[in-house]
């Protein structure tokens, strides 16, 4: 797990400063604010969340590697080692 901060400063909101320490935090009051204010409906934003959190697995999965390893970028190529 990766270690995770953010603060945000808003001076005209209620609580001026919030810090959280994992992102599914933030990701929670932004879902919760995009349903208060009517932008949207909650099942939208979790059937949303679900659909990015696919995405970005399949992109870990299959485009994502570690430095240096040029086999890879061979391939895409289309050269034979």
């Amino acid at each position: 797990m990766l270690n995770f901060q953010m603060t945000t400063t808003n001076p005209n909101a209620a609580q001026k400063t919030r810090t959280f320490t994992r992102l599914s935090q933030a990701e929670k009051e932004v879902i919760n604010a995009r349903v208060y204010v009517g932008i949207r409906y909650r099942n939208s934003d979790r059937t949303a969340r679900v659909q990015g959190l696919r995405v970005a697995n399949w992109v870990f999965k299959n485009y994502f590697r570690p430095v240096g390893d040029l086999r890879f970028w061979a391939q895409q190529e289309g050269v034979q080692e």
